[in-house]
């Protein structure tokens, strides 16, 4: 009986341990984490699934059909997960920016009127998300850099003041999260030129705090090949490469 037992416990260690969602996400395996994240099915895995394939198709896809198949996948993503969480702020934040993303690679107003609605809701419900804050800031400069100032400000009301306005926001609700300054730094740069010392200011800010994942790790990296060509004054070539890690930079 002992030696059943002890065969038993030794046949259950030998099994292999699949890592879970969030654990391949942190760890940079992002296709892995997405299959893993719909098969665990719940709302936080959806969530990581959706994640994880949107970094996949805005940072690592060369192809725009393929980038948008990999958007709409997400977007299913997000469904699922507020059908399970409906209030789950996180969800509602990834569905706003798969929208966004879709309506960035077709460049449809609608759907970039959908992006910001969605946004503005979960900032209704909660005025401290910081990453409301910051996609809210995204959706304001992404429209300006895809229609331009006049036809942005005209068709979708979105500013560059107030893009830089939000991004200071988030930053402050959220000081230790190198997201924001990453994505501010290379904005800014995206925007204009003349942003090159605040730019500079926001990418060094970046390499000071910690990555918690390999996501942020991934922006780390980015910002810092950025950094040289500014710090030696080359603000154009920084604004080219700062629009080609930017996400969909590579299509």
């Amino acid at each position: 009986m002992m030696r059943t037992i002890v065969t038993l416990v030794a046949l259950l260690a030998a099994q292999p341990v699949f890592a879970s969602a969030a654990t391949l996400f942190h760890d940079g395996r992002f296709t892995e984490a997405a299959t893993a994240g719909r098969a665990e099915n719940t709302a936080a895995s959806l969530v990581v699934a959706g994640r994880a394939t949107m970094v996949v198709a805005s940072f690592d896809t060369v192809d725009r059909d393929r980038a948008r198949a990999l958007i709409d996948a997400a977007d299913h993503d997000f469904d699922a997960a507020l059908v399970l969480a409906p209030t789950n702020d996180e969800a509602a934040l990834m569905k706003a920016q798969s929208v966004g993303y879709r309506g960035k690679l077709t460049k449809s107003p609608g759907l970039a009127k959908e992006t910001r609605a969605r946004i503005e809701a979960v900032l209704k419900q909660n005025p401290n998300n910081a990453l409301a804050w910051a996609s809210l800031a995204g959706w304001h400069a992404g429209a300006v850099t895809t229609l331009g100032k006049f036809l942005a400000s005209t068709v979708l009301g979105a500013s560059t003041k107030i893009a830089i306005a939000d991004f200071e926001t988030a930053i402050a609700k959220d000081p230790r999260n190198p997201i924001h300054p990453a994505f501010y730094g290379l904005t800014l740069l995206d925007l204009s030129t003349d942003n090159g010392a605040r730019a500079t200011q926001l990418l060094q800010a970046v390499q000071r705090l910690p990555a918690r994942d390999a996501y942020e790790n991934l922006l780390k990296r980015a910002t810092a090949q950025v950094l040289p060509l500014l710090t030696s004054g080359d603000v154009k070539g920084a604004q080219t490469l700062a629009r080609r890690l930017l996400p969909f930079g590579k299509l």
